[in-house]
């Protein structure tokens, strides 16, 4: 799989990571804590009391710990490319980290499986639309028992369309309204520009297809933001 370029966005740096660790990324995502609510009741569908969860770009923890409130009896395995953010997760999360497994990778280097449910939030924009982002949400539907629910969240502001610019600028605008710091607002601004991974809800809707995903529902639309339910 294309290397995500996380460098770029700040998540190899220990002290960024913690700062997205203790609430960073929800700055930029408009209505962040009924996202995860809803999440967690999309996930409930599928998910028995002492189910296993799949949780891509887990890195900082911030969904695993809502996670994890909501359902102590859930198992979860937490993959990310980034070594800082996850270090920052498990920091973040103290004694819940022990009910995590952590793995440091891509999405095809998830364990097997099989999983009753799995999400990947704010995440899959960040990978290239020249194959491997189909490959991405196979792997995802591989590791997936059949009816399982798969939630998907991603920015959804393709470069080079007449919208872009707009969209980013309230990209931006939403996380200085939430309190970002300024070199974050900067940093953000900037992993936007040339950005040609981020696809429009159109096609994220043919790869979620594509890769074998059925009964596709819209559920959480935030500016650029969109989120879908699936089942495997």
């Amino acid at each position: 799989m294309t290397d995500m370029s996380i460098s770029r966005y700040g998540y190899k740096d220990a002290a960024t990571a913690r700062r997205y660790a203790a609430g960073g990324r929800a700055m930029f995502l408009p209505g962040s804590p009924m996202m995860h609510a809803l999440t967690l009741q999309l996930l409930d569908e599928t998910v028995p009391e002492d189910g296993r969860v799949l949780v891509l770009g887990a890195g900082g923890g911030m969904e695993l710990g809502v996670f994890a409130a909501h359902a102590p009896g859930w198992a979860f395995t937490g993959v990310d490319p980034s070594a800082e953010m996850l270090a920052a997760g498990r920091e973040a999360l103290g004694e819940v980290s022990n009910q995590i497994e952590w793995v440091e990778g891509y999405i095809p280097d998830a364990p097997d499986g099989p999983y009753d449910g799995a999400t990947c939030l704010r995440t899959l924009h960040f990978v290239a639309d020249n194959g491997d982002k189909l490959e991405a949400l196979k792997a995802i539907r591989a590791r997936l028992k059949p009816g399982g629910a798969f939630i998907l969240v991603d920015n959804c502001n393709p470069g080079g369309t007449l919208d872009f610019e707009r969209h980013a600028a309230r990209f931006v605008e939403q996380g200085r309204r939430a309190g970002a710091a300024d070199d974050m607002l900067a940093r953000a601004r900037a992993s936007l520009t040339g950005k040609t991974e981020m696809v429009s809800p159109e096609r994220e809707v043919e790869l979620l297809t594509e890769a074998g995903f059925r009964e596709i529902d819209l559920f959480y639309a935030a500016l650029s933001w969109r989120g879908w339910v699936a089942r495997a």
